[in-house]
């Protein structure tokens, strides 16, 4: 059977999506920990509240995995 190895212009548009994925998910995560940080400072969490949204976007990553 023939082995089925993407060429250069795959590999390419690969890193290239991947990088684009990677920005996107950086943005999503940097406007989801402004909006729950704001709000669990407002709830009164304390110093607590700039943790809180990273075990909230923890949380959710993992409960994917399981499913």
């Amino acid at each position: 059977m023939a082995s089925m190895r993407p060429g250069r212009a795959q590999r390419m548009l690969i890193g290239v999506v991947v990088a684009g994925a990677l920005v996107i998910a950086g943005i999503g995560f940097a406007g989801s920990y402004a909006a729950v940080r704001a709000l669990a400072i407002r709830k009164g969490f304390g110093d607590f509240a700039y943790f809180f949204p990273i075990g909230i976007d923890a949380g959710i990553c993992v409960l994917l995995a399981l499913d």
